[in-house]
């Protein structure tokens, strides 16, 4: 299966406190496979982000990640990847730097594939 990543761009800070010159972090873009995220138990997925400045350039930055869904989900903070350790419910993960967090990103973890046709096709 082809996977193409949709980038999700969450700009999550007040606008008095985003730096406007150097190399500050001021958005974080989210790349994302598809639309929705349907896992099943014991599947993993590794969620992508860039650190951008201002104008919009990628900079090197120390992006965590974190979830309090820890029943449904392992997730590295570091790397993003995550596996599925549950068939049922909805995990939600979201990336940081510092302060700036992106927008909450829903995984939905699954056990029939009709879930999959029904959260794809909304």
């Amino acid at each position: 299966m082809t996977r193409r990543w949709l980038p999700l761009a969450a700009l999550l800070a007040g606008c008095s406190a985003l730096p406007t010159q150097g190399n500050g972090v001021v958005a974080l873009q989210i790349d994302l496979p598809t639309s929705s995220i349907v896992l099943f138990q014991g599947d993993t997925i590794t969620l992508r982000a860039r650190a951008l400045n201002l104008q919009g350039d990628s900079v090197a930055a120390n992006i965590v990640w974190a979830t309090n869904d820890t029943l449904l989900i392992a997730l590295d903070d570091s790397t993003g990847r995550i596996i599925a350790l549950s068939d049922t419910g909805i995990a939600h993960v979201q990336a940081s730097v510092g302060t700036l967090r992106s927008d909450v990103i829903p995984i939905a973890l699954s056990m029939d594939t009709t879930t999959t046709a029904s959260l794809t096709s909304r």
